[in-house]
């Protein structure tokens, strides 16, 4: 069967009069899956480009409210129902159309974290294009070599991050079609105005095939350049079929007010959109974690189910000690990407005034989605700073729907249950690509299997228990387990990071609330147990390079201390 991308190319079809860059016809199909049971409750749609207006059917009136005005429509009100943001996409569709859009360009999308990001994410899917969704949390070094990967796409951006990119005049005529700012730009007449788009007249959609591209998003970029990740409707929509079905006890409800804090570039806005519209919960959209505006929302709307990053949590831990209670009506704390700290979780339950909260920790990859899922109840995580931190066994893949495994690093052979390997993991829904990087993409799969980078254990029970990335092993224990439990076992410590270096000992890089000094005596009594590590530096909480996940850009803050230093994995898997 010949492609809507084959006809385009061919001038068969009526599509984009540019060329279709190789990486959107020439990629690796995924596994797909509709559904996991006979009783399953299932996605109403797989396209982004519709999501709002799906949404819109489900749940007409229902709110969703950002934090801020939209860059996009700064004079609009923050408050919206699903009817009237479905509206909003539809004229975003029609000022890119009208900007020169057209189906199977991709368009890069780089500005201020917020969630018309995903209002324009739709507009771009709608008609055709390719949504490339990239955090403004890097600079030219990474930012540039990413543009490049996309083969001359639009780009849509602001101000600061025009600066902060180096999003030169030579950038903009080398690698863009055309450069487009949601705000004014001064003296760059390179870079086109959105404001003057905003007279278009509607367009009709034309979305992409089911097993097409579909966006673009990247990794969070610990170790470096962070890898563009493909996904179709088909991928995206076997990763959200776990979102949708009717789990006992901790299923996303109609009745929720969602309190959602994650940032809008990454590929699990493409799955918590699907589950939305299928649902159609009351949604708070929060852009900036430390800004106030996060305390005045959740006070007011008091959600029932709230989602943010692992170090997004940690830095909420005074507002779950607030007096006012803005937790108190709680019933489920969600943190996906990664292991969050057994601190954290139990200072959050403690805020709820529900009867059985639960906690639950997805682990999760750009490539796959969720991997793991593991449910928390305050029982779990009572105990202070006791080693194994709990939350390092971070959950089992879904039964019925995947496999996981651990095989060693350098036969490639699974090792036994019990012993440290390199995780694996078999399930649908895995990505297509890494655009412009399909060997490094090749190089990870093995059959149906996908190696995750992680180094971890399987116990005899299935599930995993995380040790570190590969690139961040440290001999005679593991980081993650040391970070847990000097934050839990020294309350006013705020980051918490270990850094192994090849030949040397492991540095515990640390920062404090208030930035009061680390005690001696204190740091003595956390690391008694611990295998040895070097003294620890002391820094700044914003003194840590992070990713546009909050993660701790590893890498960079150790050439930032130790300019020079080696990590001891090799790195090959990540």
């Amino acid at each position: 069967m010949t492609s809507s991308a084959e006809k385009a190319a061919t001038g068969d079809g009526v599509e984009s009069p540019r060329p279709i860059p190789r990486f959107l016809t020439h990629f690796t199909p995924t596994r797909y899956r509709r559904r996991l049971s006979p009783f399953s409750r299932l996605p109403k749609h797989s396209k982004i480009g519709e999501t709002w207006h799906v949404a819109a059917k489900t749940a007409p009136d229902e709110l969703v409210i950002a934090d801020r005005p939209l860059d996009i429509d700064p004079d609009g009100p923050v408050s919206r129902s699903y009817t009237e943001w479905a509206a909003l996409v539809d004229r975003a569709a029609a000022w890119l159309h009208q900007a020169g859009v057209r189906p199977w360009d991709r368009v890069a999308v780089l500005k201020a974290n917020h969630m018309d990001i995903v209002i324009l994410e739709c507009a771009i899917a709608r008609i055709g294009a390719i949504p490339c969704m990239f955090s403004g949390s890097y600079g030219p070094e990474a930012m540039i070599p990413m543009l490049k990967r996309l083969e001359r796409p639009f780009l849509l951006t602001d101000r600061h991050h025009i600066e902060k990119c180096g999003i030169t005049t030579e950038v903009t005529e080398q690698d863009t079609v055309r450069t487009i700012s949601v705000d004014p730009v001064a003296d760059r007449p390179d870079v086109l105005q959105l404001d003057d788009f905003k007279d278009a007249p509607p367009v009709q959609p034309s979305m992409r095939e089911f097993s097409e591209p579909m966006v673009i998003t990247h990794t969070s970029g610990t170790t470096g350049i962070p890898k563009l990740v493909m996904h179709s409707a088909e991928s995206i929509y076997s990763l959200a079929i776990l979102e949708v079905e009717r789990w006992p006890g901790f299923a996303l409800k109609r009745s929720d007010t969602v309190a959602f804090c994650d940032p809008y570039t990454h590929e699990r806005l493409a799955t918590m959109q699907l589950a939305m519209a299928a649902i159609g919960p009351k949604v708070i959209f929060l852009s900036d974690p430390l800004s106030p505006r996060v305390r005045e929302l959740i006070l007011e709307h008091k959600p029932t189910l709230v989602e943010a990053l692992p170090n997004i949590y940690l830095a909420w831990e005074p507002l779950a000690r607030d007096p006012a209670g803005l937790f108190h009506n709680v019933r489920e704390y969600v943190n996906s990407f990664d292991a969050i700290h057994t601190r954290t979780i139990r200072t959050f339950m403690a805020a709820t005034k529900h009867k059985f909260p639960i906690w639950v920790q997805s682990w999760s990859q750009t490539e796959n989605g969720a991997l793991a899922i593991r449910p928390f109840f305050r029982s779990v995580v009572k105990r202070k700073g006791h080693r194994p931190p709990p939350t390092q066994l971070i959950g089992w893949p879904m039964p019925f729907h995947a496999k996981m495994r651990a095989i060693d690093p350098v036969t490639g052979k699974e090792v036994p249950r019990g012993e440290v390997g390199l995780i694996e993991i078999d399930q649908p829904g895995r990505c297509l690509a890494y655009v412009g990087e399909q060997d490094r993409h090749d190089l990870k799969v093995n059959g149906n299997w996908w190696n995750t980078g992680d180094l971890g254990i399987m116990n005899k029970w299935g599930a995993v228990r995380i040790v570190d990335r590969e690139i961040d092993r440290i001999p005679g224990g593991s980081a993650i387990e040391f970070e847990d439990l000097i934050l839990d076992r020294i309350e006013y410590t705020t980051e918490v990071v270990v850094l192994p270096r090849a030949g040397e000992l492991p540095v515990p890089v640390v920062s404090t609330l208030d930035d009061v000094p680390l005690s001696k005596e204190d740091w003595a009594r956390a690391v008694a147990d611990l295998s040895p590590m070097a003294e620890p530096i002391q820094i700044r909480w914003d003194e840590f390079p992070r990713t546009g996940t909050w993660k701790i850009r590893r890498v960079a803050l150790r050439e930032q201390l130790f300019s020079g230093s080696q990590a001891i994995g090799i790195g090959r898997w990540t």
